[in-house]
């Protein structure tokens, strides 16, 4: 359960909206937040190293995707689809209920 709830945090913190102001400080300051002596040079080679160890790549997450079977079933039984199992399950009732007459057509059957 730790494991879950530690989960759901993350996750949370990932909905989270972002407040970025990088783009709006003086140079300096963003120098000063993100630990640059020399905005020229860049970070260095350990410094880049121990920030990726840290932190991660620097990707997108990929989007959650569906299981096919369950894009299956929402296409088997969503929408317009309903109408015609609806209408399916009635032709079936009606013929069952014309099948006692004695002069039954079969124009329910199809």
């Amino acid at each position: 359960k730790k494991g879950k709830k530690n989960q759901a945090e993350k996750l949370e913190d990932l909905k989270k909206e972002l407040k970025i102001d990088d783009h709006t400080i003086p140079l300096e300051e963003l120098c000063a937040r993100y630990g640059l002596k020399n905005a020229e040079t860049g970070l260095t080679n350990d410094v880049a190293a121990a920030r990726l160890e840290k932190e991660g790549k620097n990707q997108l997450t990929p989007p959650p995707t569906k299981p096919e079977w369950l894009k299956f079933l929402e296409q088997l039984f969503g929408g317009f689809a309903t109408l015609l199992w609806v209408g399916a399950v009635l032709c079936f009732i009606a013929y069952g209920v014309q099948a006692n007459e004695e002069d039954a057509s079969q124009d329910n059957l199809y």
